[in-house]
């Protein structure tokens, strides 16, 4: 009996984790299940933010840790004009993986797209995430530049990135 327990418990969960838009999964309360319902609603041409702040919240609820989510409710926040729910957010996404490395494209695009905006201390964080993706990631950096149509934020990232670069 426990075998069999085991089994319907162990495909149940599989079949959740591979399909989280399903119908099926659409009962589990996990976070993955939340998290591509998220995903799947900012992903739209025109998104709904309420159900993608709902949905990211329901994920937080259960992984407080996750920094994309806190990215996408920053980026919620913001279009939403929502300037100090979008730092917290910002914020929060540094103090759980301040070097990314899943988020760091986005956040640096984000972050230097929004320099003006941002606290100093943000500008710390998303400067010393600079520094370190110059040295490990240098497509990624060539990527986000292009992306960075901030005229105060692409300076700071043009003198960051110079800053960083190691020298011969």
């Amino acid at each position: 009996m426990l075998a069999l327990m085991t089994t319907v418990a162990a495909t149940t969960l599989a079949v959740v984790y591979s399909f989280p838009m399903s119908e099926f999964a659409a009962g589990f309360p996990l976070a993955v299940v939340s998290e591509a319902h998220a995903v799947a609603a900012a992903e739209t041409s025109r998104p709904d933010l309420r159900r993608v702040d709902a949905e990211t919240r329901r994920t937080l609820n259960s992984r407080p840790g996750d920094a994309a989510a806190w990215c996408r409710l920053a980026w919620v926040a913001a279009e939403e004009g929502r300037r100090a729910d979008m730092l917290d957010a910002l914020d929060r996404s540094y103090t759980v993986a301040p070097y990314g490395p899943d988020v760091t494209a986005w956040r640096l695009r984000f972050a230097y797209g929004r320099w003006t905006e941002l606290t100093p201390e943000l500008r710390q964080h998303a400067s010393e995430e600079l520094a370190v993706t110059v040295r490990t990631r240098t497509d990624l950096v060539n990527a986000a530049e292009a992306d960075i149509s901030d005229p105060a934020g692409r300076l700071a990232f043009v003198m960051g990135r110079r800053n960083a670069t190691p020298r011969s």
